[in-house]
């Protein structure tokens, strides 16, 4: 009986590690694919207010005409196109979300194609979290993972919904407190995407300990502040930044 207990034991002891095996596997595909879709919403959110060059994927694909009018609005305004990379490797700073914000969702025709470029990009991500979904709800830790996902999702449809209003020609425009919340929401969750995106990297193992995303570059002061002091702090609590 002694014999008995000892294999089984050493059986579940080697099931559990099995387990445990399988689900870091799971865990390590599932947020290196996941990372794609906070990594479009960035590139997303930059193109509507500085146009450049979006690299698109097979789940996040640019409509031309969308392209077009965002390049023609920019260009009416006077806005000059900023390209991420650029930002990124430091030859320009990144402008102000702000000062391009109060310029921009004063334009009717602005909030229409911001609108459904980030449309397409919630689409996409909601395509993405839906493909993994089913392998991340079976133990806290993975469907922990998935909620922080499912929540950004959320916010960027929030986004979204701040638009809809003068985008569907309920209302002519933005009043001036809110465009002022717009601009906000918009600084906020860009941080967001930029977070999640490097939190979700540095889970898939694709980088070594300590990595953190050149995308940082495309943050303002504050943002890249927050993201410093939650990196020391003892315990984070959450993959985004603001909750």
């Amino acid at each position: 009986m002694l014999f008995l207990a000892l294999g089984a034991t050493l059986i579940e002891e080697w099931i559990a590690r099995r387990d445990e095996a399988r689900l870091r596997l799971v865990i390590l595909v599932a947020c290196g694919a996941l990372a794609r879709a906070p990594l479009a919403q960035r590139r997303v959110m930059w193109f509507a207010l500085n146009g450049g060059h979006l690299i698109e994927d097979a789940d996040f694909r640019l409509n031309p005409d969308l392209a077009d009018r965002m390049k023609t609005i920019l260009a009416r305004h006077a806005l000059p196109e900023i390209k991420e990379n650029d930002v990124i490797h430091e030859v320009v700073r990144p402008p102000g979300t702000a000062s391009r914000i109060s310029v921009l969702a004063a334009d009717p025709e602005w909030a229409r194609t911001a609108y459904d470029l980030l449309r397409g990009c919630s689409h996409g991500f909601r395509v993405i979290t839906a493909r993994w979904a089913p392998l991340l709800t079976g133990t806290d830790r993975s469907a922990a993972i998935l909620e922080e996902v499912a929540l950004q999702s959320e916010q960027l449809t929030q986004v979204q919904v701040r638009l809809l209003p003068v985008a569907r020609g309920r209302v002519r425009e933005f009043q001036p407190g809110e465009i002022d919340e717009l601009g906000e929401l918009w600084r906020r969750e860009f941080a967001n995407s930029i977070a999640l995106d490097e939190a979700l990297t540095q889970l898939s193992g694709k980088r070594g300990p300590g990595w953190v995303t050149d995308g940082r570059n495309l943050l303002e002061t504050p943002d890249v502040d927050a993201l410093r002091a939650r990196d020391s702090a003892r315990e984070r609590r959450s993959m985004r930044l603001y909750t």
